[in-house]
């Protein structure tokens, strides 16, 4: 298993304290060894046996990540196929689905309820950031903080972003869950990223922790992406074949009350995955190249109370059932 990105470059150009990716990924291990953590398995199921009592607890994404590896393996086709972000997840889950029964909110079943996610959201920040605190990765907030600054605070609607010229990589602080979503969504919508789209497959650079607030924030790097503006933007036609290449279907979800193509948005009908905001600047032509690259989707697991679920559900589209545990 590949815990918290256990090869990572030089810590004083990542930014990183000496409590880095590698030795927290040792700790890691050695605490499932040791029984202090329980292992992903048992979360796995945990996370199943609530959501049975229709409690929430986020979807698994493990059977989903098994289908698109054995998809690119049969096809030839490259894939990461690994959990790059699985440790952290782990970590958020014990928090998330450790409060008590009355504690842990229901499924939701509209997008109105889906604010109810902020107690085990808070909870599970609360289970990762101590074990960060102790353990590591910890990513130097005030390093981040002058790059970041330095280059114009440059940002969306999720992250804070600056470039890494030397590395060739793009470094990213979540500062805004979209969609309601939670940490643990975040975690395993960049697990789904890496085998859709590995050749942006993101890697995580540690956390950093605000002092006084406490704040947690994930910190993720993705490869530099050479787009070709000498050729016209990617047109739709172009990303609906692109995305039927891997299974994937445009959907017309409502944007802003209206039913139109303003999300951008595909389905993969057989696993339930929902890829969206695929417009012109998130799906580019590369440099010297004729393929297409996906830089920042936002992909997510269509099951029952969940923001993409909910979004299907007003088109009528039914999500998957639950998947089978191992």
């Amino acid at each position: 298993m590949n815990t918290l990105n256990d090869q990572q470059p030089d810590n004083a150009k990542r930014g990183a304290s000496s409590r880095d990716v590698v030795s927290a990924g040792v700790a890691y291990r050695r605490a499932l060894v040791d029984g202090v953590i329980a292992l992903p398995a048992a979360l796995t199921q945990q996370a199943f046996e609530l959501r049975v009592h229709n409690r929430y607890a986020s979807h698994p994404v493990e059977a989903t990540l098994r289908y698109f590896c054995a998809e690119a393996e049969a096809t030839g086709a490259q894939s990461d196929c690994g959990y790059d972000f699985q440790s952290a997840e782990n970590l958020y889950r014990t928090g998330a689905q450790g409060l008590r029964l009355s504690e842990i909110p229901e499924l939701p079943d509209n997008l109105q309820q889906l604010s109810r996610l902020s107690v085990p959201d808070r909870a599970g920040r609360k289970a990762l950031r101590q074990w960060v605190e102790a353990n590591g990765p910890i990513f130097d907030d005030s390093v981040f903080e002058t790059r970041w600054q330095a280059q114009g605070r440059r940002g969306g609607a999720e992250h804070h972003v600056y470039h890494d010229q030397e590395q060739g990589r793009w470094f990213k602080r979540l500062y805004h869950g979209v969609n309601h979503s939670t940490l643990g969504d975040y975690l395993g919508r960049l697990r789904l990223h890496a085998v859709l789209f590995p050749e942006t497959a993101y890697r995580l650079e540690g956390f950093t922790v605000q002092p006084k607030s406490k704040e947690l924030a994930p910190v993720v790097s993705q490869p530099h992406v050479e787009v070709d503006t000498a050729r016209p933007p990617v047109a739709k036609n172009e990303t609906d074949d692109m995305m039927a290449t891997i299974g994937f279907a445009p959907v017309r979800l409502y944007h802003n009350g209206v039913r139109d193509d303003g999300y951008f948005a595909y389905l993969h009908p057989v696993t339930g995955v929902l890829a969206y905001d695929l417009h012109d600047e998130n799906v580019v032509r590369v440099a010297g190249e004729e393929g297409l690259a996906v830089i920042d989707p936002y992909i997510a697991l269509a099951r029952r109370g969940s923001w993409a679920a909910i979004k299907l559900a007003e088109i009528d589209l039914p999500p998957p059932a639950d998947d089978t545990p191992l």
